[in-house]
């Protein structure tokens, strides 16, 4: 199976209120270069395949319609830029690989590709983006772009992957840099070509400015869950995050997004389905009790709220309690609308359902379907489980607590993945690359043609 390891650089790593925890070093290290080679150190001995880094820009103010509540429970925010810390990672570490969220509704085409090819360089290939839309009324606030509705934000999202790939894939020959000192001649401009773009949201005419990189287009990951996010995510994505409510309608899920692809003319198997989950593991049934009594206890109720109002752009505060959730969250909040219908299709869910659903946080047992919880052997049993039952490849874990959490994934829950052969020992020296390690030696380029499934303009 593949193991990627998601975390933020902020205080509160997805569980609001975890910095609390005694032993959390995610409160200060958040912003220290050490604590970052700490981490990454930790996950490359234990061989994981790839540190995830997601992020966001903006303070979140919809709950409550202020950003204050955010930044009282240090929710996704204060934050460092998690590029720079890449960056830093890249020197030392040699084999993880390391993937980063970026925004196509923040960021022109031109500089995703510029950057995403030096990080690929800097790290020899172990470089992957997340692709995200990311809601445009956050970055209309923090002066990053103009306000598009969801479905549109994707549109202009399917001509961005286009343009950056063909940026990366088209603009220049494998052979184009020659470095003929003799000659006077760094680069056979012959072998390098402009791209050129009008399309709906985008115009472009030149080359790109960076050579080939070792995969050339780093690693494509995305996370849409909403119908149309579905859909792209079969269109462009290599990895692809999902949370599945249950292994009956996590199979069902797996099952279309493979259906997409092939609809979009790629393979089923040109997907990694990574099931994202938090994890709370230890030796003992007795020891992992307490950890999730600390974890309820310490866990922010309006934090929590802070952050779901903002996922689903709804603020609970200001809808009547008896209201319809479906009708309050409307088209944009697709994915959250998707996710109450996995967790119960059969009944009507009411704001206050929501309220109580997001703010109360729940004991986590062995067969929780929404964490992994237990000791290292029932954790195992219930990972086994998810990929016989639901056809993911892997999973995209989720510490907690956020520091601790790492020490268990690397002292307890990975020896045991290993000791039944479901997770590797050491590093395969013939995939070099981030592509390989999810695709095999030899496939350090992408495994479809760009042109295949891009949105040409008219």
């Amino acid at each position: 199976m593949y193991l990627n390891v998601l975390s933020q650089c902020t205080p509160v790593p997805l569980f609001d209120g975890m910095w609390r925890d005694p032993g959390d070093r995610s409160a200060t290290g958040y912003r220290s270069l050490d604590y970052w080679t700490w981490l990454a150190g930790r996950l490359e001995a234990a061989c994981v395949d790839a540190l995830f880094l997601a992020d966001i820009h903006g303070v979140f103010d919809v709950y409550r319609n202020s950003w204050r509540p955010a930044v009282r429970h240090g929710v996704q925010v204060p934050v460092v830029d998690p590029m720079l810390v890449v960056a830093a990672l890249a020197a030392t570490t040699r084999r993880l690989g390391l993937a980063v969220t970026y925004s196509t509704s923040y960021h022109a085409p031109y500089q995703c590709a510029r950057l995403f090819s030096s990080l690929d360089h800097l790290t020899e290939g172990r470089i992957g983006w997340n692709i995200v839309i990311s809601d445009t009324r956050l970055g209309v606030r923090a002066g990053l772009c103009e306000y598009l509705p969801h479905d549109d934000r994707y549109a202009r999202a399917d001509e961005y992957v286009e343009l950056v790939r063909r940026m990366w894939e088209e603009s220049w020959s494998d052979g184009a840099v020659v470095r003929d000192a003799e000659r006077d001649v760094f680069t056979d401009d012959a072998l390098v070509r402009a791209v050129r773009h009008q399309g709906s949201y985008f115009h472009m005419d030149t080359p790109h400015s960076c050579e080939p990189s070792p995969q050339r287009t780093p690693v494509l990951y995305q996370a849409g869950a909403s119908a149309r996010g579905m859909a792209f995510a079969a269109r462009h994505a290599e990895v692809v995050f999902v949370t599945l409510a249950g292994p009956k309608t996590g199979a069902e899920q797996v099952e279309r997004l493979r259906g997409l692809a092939v609809a979009a003319g790629r393979e089923p198997d040109d997907l990694r389905i990574l099931h994202g989950t938090p994890f709370i593991v230890a030796e003992s049934a007795a020891a992992a009790r307490v950890k999730a009594d600390a974890y309820q206890e310490l866990t922010s109720t309006e934090g929590q709220l802070a952050k779901w109002c903002q996922w689903s752009r709804v603020d609970l505060d200001s809808y009547p309690q008896d209201a319809d959730a479906f009708e309050v969250i409307g088209a944009d909040g697709g994915s959250i609308t998707a996710f109450l219908s996995q967790l119960d299709g059969e009944r009507s869910w009411t704001v206050a359902d929501v309220r109580r659903l997001v703010a109360t946080p729940k004991r986590p047992h062995r067969y929780d379907r929404h964490m992994l919880f237990g000791t290292p052997a029932q954790i195992a049993d219930r990972m086994e489980e998810w990929i016989e039952r639901t056809g993911i490849d892997g999973f995209n874990l989720f510490p907690c607590p956020p520091t601790g959490g790492i020490d268990d994934l690397c002292d307890l829950l990975i020896p045991e993945l290993a000791d039944r052969g479901l997770v590797r020992r050491a590093y395969d020296p013939a995939e070099r690359t981030l592509r390989e390690r999810y695709f095999g030696a030899g496939r350090a380029r992408l495994r479809f043609d760009p042109a295949a499934t891009a949105l040409r303009p008219a």
